[in-house]
């Protein structure tokens, strides 16, 4: 028993008509994007003192980065790690460089030492 080959006439338009939706509908069904639930934005979060602090253990400094770090530690309320950073912003950087704002800062933070040293030579 043979079998007979059928000959298919192709039409050139409808070919690639067809090849198109059918490409179309694949590539839409595999592209899809993670938005934020509330805003339909997507998001990266990064931890800008810990960078900052990694940025500056490789030898990178920069009179902004130790202001920024001496600012937030203090707002969050850790006095020394906001000390050391502040030290090192007024060894390498004179004054007339740092803002008004962070030497007030860092006068409370000596005042709040001594406060703390007086405390516990009294006890």
């Amino acid at each position: 028993m043979k079998l007979k080959l059928v000959k298919v006439k192709i039409y050139p338009p409808v070919f690639f008509l067809l090849l198109f939706l059918l490409l179309s509908i694949s590539n839409g069904y595999a592209q899809s994007a993670k938005e934020d639930d509330c805003n339909q934005k997507k998001y990266v979060s990064v931890d800008v003192p810990k960078t900052y602090e990694r940025i500056i253990a490789k030898g990178y400094e920069s009179l902004e980065m130790f202001d920024y770090l001496g600012n937030y530690y203090y707002k969050v309320n850790e006095l020394e790690k906001s000390k050391t950073y502040f030290d090192m912003l007024f060894k390498k950087y004179h004054i007339s460089k740092i803002s008004q704002s962070s030497i007030e800062i860092y006068k409370k933070i000596i005042e709040i030492e001594k406060s703390k040293k007086y405390l516990t030579a009294a006890d």
